[in-house]
């Protein structure tokens, strides 16, 4: 749901961009040095200081080798030059192992990227103007 949430948004604030300038940005997401399948990849722009416009977001979603490229919208692939905030959240959820619920009843579910790179992200990454194919990202989990 929240996945589904979070591509609705970043599509929506793509209208009304045309003016700004886009680059293409994709890389490869591991995590403790694996590559990391189905992960969602959001670029969030920074605002400059003294501005509370920041421009719209850009998502990629990584294939089985960790790889992504990241589009603003349908018809926008890249991202928008400059400082943005960099969460990386599971797509491929696994049911937790102390559930003791019934199959079918609301379980809750887990993921092995932890909260400081997604909901409490501490990755930042600066969009070049000529893009990059470099934007490459080596979580670490306990």
């Amino acid at each position: 749901m929240q996945v589904r949430w979070l591509v609705g948004l970043v599509l929506l604030s793509a209208l009304g961009c045309s003016s700004q300038r886009f680059a293409p940005v994709s890389g490869r997401v591991t995590l403790n040095g694996a590559p990391l399948a189905n992960a969602l990849v959001s670029f969030n722009p920074i605002p400059k200081e003294g501005s509370a416009e920041a421009g719209p977001g850009s998502v990629g979603t990584t294939n089985d080798h960790g790889e992504y490229t990241l589009r603003v919208g349908p018809d926008q692939p890249g991202a928008l030059v400059g400082k943005h905030r960099v969460a990386i959240t599971g797509m491929n959820l696994r049911v937790g192992e102390s559930d003791t619920r019934q199959p079918n009843a609301g379980r809750p579910l887990t993921t092995p990227i932890p909260r400081r790179y997604n909901d409490r992200t501490e990755l930042t990454f600066d969009v070049p103007a000529e893009g990059t194919d470099h934007a490459n990202f080596d979580l670490h989990s306990p």
